[in-house]
């Protein structure tokens, strides 16, 4: 009988951690504000334009454009303006838009943020913990012409694993005492890594976070 019990206790913690994982899954699924690799808020990366006309409504977007390395991008921005603004980058130089390639939020503001809590304005420290403590590559900020540095991977730790599609740029938003011989060490290289010693001297954040088409 105790045998018996026992059995049964097993089986009733065993379903309720189940049903818990299901809820915590379906709460995950249903965050109107999630970035996943799936969308941002209520912009998905499968959406056409008449399809986020029809989810969001022409009076919450704005279309333009912006220059990209050289070439113009046409983007749409929902909710310009806004704390919940949302940047959609286009595949195609013209309407009929149908192809998005970038989902971008930017305002530290805004509500958009993952599962584990990354979001504009996270600090690089948080970013690293949310990424298993593996480093974060990027470009190199002091050979940018806009001062920012672009994520370029996240050396196979947790949010690679879980977000293939995400990327970002991050911003030094403090510098105590850099060493002279450390920017001169890091100036010429193309790619920074966040284990570097350069990070013990400067504060960064996430000032922008993005999804992508693969």
């Amino acid at each position: 009988m105790n045998k018996l019990l026992y059995i049964t206790c097993i089986g009733l913690i065993a379903v309720a951690c189940q049903q818990g994982q299901n809820q915590q899954e379906e709460t995950a699924a249903t965050d109107p504000n999630a970035i996943t690799c799936e969308g941002i808020g209520p912009v998905k990366l499968t959406y056409t334009y008449a399809a986020l006309d029809s989810a969001v409504g022409a009076g919450s977007l704005e279309n333009g454009t912006i220059e990209e390395g050289g070439s113009t991008t046409h983007i749409t921005k929902v909710f310009p303006n806004e704390a919940e603004e949302i940047t959609v980058y286009w595949a195609e130089s013209e309407e009929p838009y149908t192809t998005i390639t970038k989902v971008a939020v930017a305002n530290n503001f805004g509500p958009y943020q993952t599962a584990e809590g990354l979001r504009v304005g996270s600090t690089l420290n948080e970013v690293k913990q949310y990424n298993n403590f593996m480093p974060v590559t990027m470009t190199n900020f002091y050979n940018s012409l806009d001062g920012f540095a672009t994520i370029l991977g996240f050396n196979g730790g947790d949010l690679e694993v879980n977000y293939p599609c995400l990327g970002g740029k991050l911003d030094i938003t403090k510098q105590r005492g850099v060493d002279v011989r450390t920017l001169d060490e890091i100036k010429p290289e193309n790619e920074l890594q966040s284990s570097h010693k350069l990070f013990n001297a400067i504060d960064v954040e996430v000032v922008e976070l993005s999804i992508s088409a693969k």
